[in-house]
């Protein structure tokens, strides 16, 4: 049996750590013994508890990047428990402390390249070559779409035979419904509120829509460093009344299933998990066509994609789709069916299975 070590780079449900929690859930658990590695305390590790998943806690005083107390925790970790693989997310540092460690397997997943098109164009120099020094600490690289791949070949010299494209995948379960009392089309969209998913093109979208007579409600699901900007926008353009931030949810699906139309405004993103959880709750989707979006959602048939920072064109998307109940059928039925045939967690752990079976 191979014992795996995931790591994670924050305390809290999002999609990476939704990916390394079904990872550990549906892993064959005759073949690989796997262990979390969590940078603080926080309601991930209640998640795991819950669900009997084994993780430890390795003191990093912070979330979102390593620190030394937390690369010091895991060196030691890693030398005493002989891991055979080390798979990490959000960070390259795992797989730096498993080379020195002697750990044979090392797994960077690049769950998306946290950069804009606009912003890959014009690195400097020293992130050029930060980013190309990350492959010689991996045996392997995952991305979880192809455009994600061709950007570290074309840009930062990754071998084709070195980087692997695996499709995020989910469960197909019932939901825990949201109790709503629906008497207007509810339009909504669900991320953290960063700079990268673009939330203010969502609030300008409601405020055009509302000039124009159309009296929708909308919904951001989501926490993070932009919520006073947020409360500020809807407070400046009047919208306190039909823009309504609810905060973090950890019931995705629910908060889906009171949706009339889900809107993603992201600068950049690499395939989310939020589009995949959308089609298999049969809600239609407009998308920004960044990042691997396009390699899911094919403009008018199971979705519709739009250009980034477009107010303008998500307002008269979402129009087009409330106006043709034969164009919202049809992208139902085709995101229904593509999520079946392409995007269950059982393809996605088989894909990760081919490549531990390869240390």
């Amino acid at each position: 049996m191979k014992k795996v070590l995931l790591t994670v780079n924050n305390n809290s449900l999002s999609g990476i750590e939704k990916f390394v929690l079904l990872l550990a859930e549906y892993i064959d658990k005759n073949q690989y013994k796997v262990e979390i590695g969590i940078p603080t305390y926080g309601s991930y590790c209640k998640l795991l508890d819950e669900k009997k998943i084994d993780y430890f806690v390795f003191d990093n005083k912070i979330n979102g990047r390593y620190t030394l107390s937390g690369m010091k925790f895991l060196f030691k970790k890693i030398i005493n428990e002989k891991y055979d693989i080390i798979h990490a997310q959000a960070g390259i540092a795992p797989c730096v402390i498993g080379k020195l460690a002697g750990t044979k397997f090392l797994m960077e997943h690049k769950h998306g390249l946290d950069y804009t098109t606009e912003q890959i164009n014009d690195l400097s120099l020293f992130r050029v070559y930060y980013e190309k020094l990350k492959k010689y600490f991996v045996n392997q690289t995952i991305t979880v779409c192809k455009a994600d791949k061709m950007t570290l070949i074309e840009k930062f010299g990754y071998k084709d035979c070195n980087v692997k494209v695996i499709y995020n995948g989910i469960e197909n379960l019932p939901y825990l419904p949201i109790e709503k009392l629906k008497t207007k089309v509810i339009i909504g969209t669900i991320g953290r509120l960063t700079y990268q998913k673009g939330q203010e093109y969502f609030i300008e979208m409601a405020k055009i829509l509302k000039n124009k007579g159309y009296d929708f409600e909308y919904h951001i699901y989501g926490d993070g460093e932009k919520m006073n900007d947020y409360k500020e926008q809807i407070n400046s353009l009047n919208l306190n009344s039909d823009v309504f931030l609810k905060g973090y949810s950890n019931n995705v699906p629910g908060a889906l299933n009171t949706f009339d139309l889900f809107v993603l405004p992201s600068r950049y993103e690499g395939i989310p998990y939020v589009i995949l959880e959308a089609m298999k709750e049969s809600v239609p989707v407009i998308c920004t066509n960044v990042g691997g979006i396009k390699e899911v959602i094919i403009d008018n048939y199971n979705g519709i994609l739009v250009k980034k920072e477009d107010s303008e064109e998500l307002a008269e998307n979402v129009l087009k789709v409330f106006e043709s109940k034969e164009l919202k059928n049809k992208l139902i039925i085709n995101a229904k069916k593509d999520f079946e045939e392409k995007y269950t967690i059982e393809q996605t752990i088989s894909a990760v299975e081919s490549i531990y079976s390869q240390s």
